[in-house]
């Protein structure tokens, strides 16, 4: 209590006392979290800030992806998953580049291949290296005509790249989550690395392959339909680009 009446009758000297106070809160900082620690504090609590992301909205326009009979397209809960994902994102700081917003292929923007597919891959890869990104995610739905019953997110990433594998554990565990905290159970998996898809293996930043849940499973086809499932599967890979960073 003395202290803070000496204060109160001197206020010159109350203000070097709170000068002291902040500069010995400075340098502990400095000590705890290194050379820039108010970048540091601040990314502790704002680690999505200034951050570059890249979105692929997998498929689109004349490449519907996979589908169901029922008329359900993949590259339409691709978009909307990714359009949730980007104003999240955006809400928490983040910079965020979108492949596609619409529904179009991106085959038309480079002749680099014969192939219509190849060139949409290539553009995709492309937006993405062109950007230098923090990281990219390429949203995708999945499929199984042998077995219905196969079910739940499956997380790809490239072998040999280890920032990658990291982020693709903290998707799987969120997207599980996710699924979890809807009343769905599902098998738990790691996430699966791989060095033949292209988007992994002509990129050349942290990157992952994100397949929200199968379309041939039907309550995973009844989740990913539906606008509330949509919003807390981007929530939660909000959730492991948190963790990540």
């Amino acid at each position: 209590m003395k202290n803070f009446y000496w204060i109160k009758k001197c206020p010159i000297a109350g203000h070097i006392y709170i000068i002291l106070i902040l500069l010995t809160a400075v340098m502990v900082v400095k000590l705890l979290y290194g050379e820039n620690p108010a970048m540091e504090v601040f990314r502790y609590w704002a680690p999505l800030s200034g951050r570059i992301i890249v979105i692929d909205a997998g498929h689109g326009g004349v490449d519907g992806g996979t589908y169901h009979s029922d008329g359900t397209l993949e590259k339409n809960i691709n978009l909307q998953v990714a359009l949730e994902l980007k104003r999240l994102l955006e809400k928490s700081g983040a910079n965020v580049i979108m492949t596609r917003t619409k529904d179009v292929a991106l085959d038309r923007l480079n002749n680099k291949s014969e192939y219509r597919h190849r060139r949409d891959l290539i553009a995709r890869a492309d937006i993405i290296n062109r950007a230098h990104p923090d990281l990219f995610l390429s949203i995708h739905v999945n499929a199984e005509r042998s077995s219905i019953n196969t079910r739940g997110p499956m997380v790809f990433y490239f072998r040999g790249s280890d920032e990658s594998s990291r982020l693709a554990g903290f998707l799987q565990r969120r997207l599980e989550e996710a699924y979890g905290s809807s009343g769905q159970k599902v098998k738990a998996r790691k996430p699966i690395s791989n060095s033949s898809l292209f988007l992994l293996c002509n990129t050349n930043v942290p990157g992952a392959i994100v397949e929200l849940g199968f379309i041939t499973n039907p309550q995973d086809r009844a989740l990913l339909t539906t606008k509330e499932f949509q919003q807390k599967l981007s929530q939660h890979i909000l959730y492991a680009l948190k963790d990540y960073f």
